[in-house]
């Protein structure tokens, strides 16, 4: 199953450690780049905005 995430979920997964559940449930995430560009904000906790710069594989950026 493939699911599309926005940067809500994205963002408080990787926030309490639970970001690995996703390829676990579904395998592929699909997300557009916007996503991954907000979640390098400065506003974002640092966990997140690490996260972002090296997303892991089973996260696709792909634009809508």
């Amino acid at each position: 199953m493939i699911v599309v995430a926005d940067t809500g979920p994205l963002r408080y997964l990787v926030e309490v450690g639970a970001i690995d559940v996703l390829p676990h449930l579904y395998g592929i995430v699909l997300t557009p780049p916007i996503v991954l560009q907000e979640l390098r904000l400065s506003h974002f906790p640092l966990v997140v905005r690490g996260w972002a710069e090296h997303p892991p594989e089973w996260l696709r950026v792909e634009p809508p």
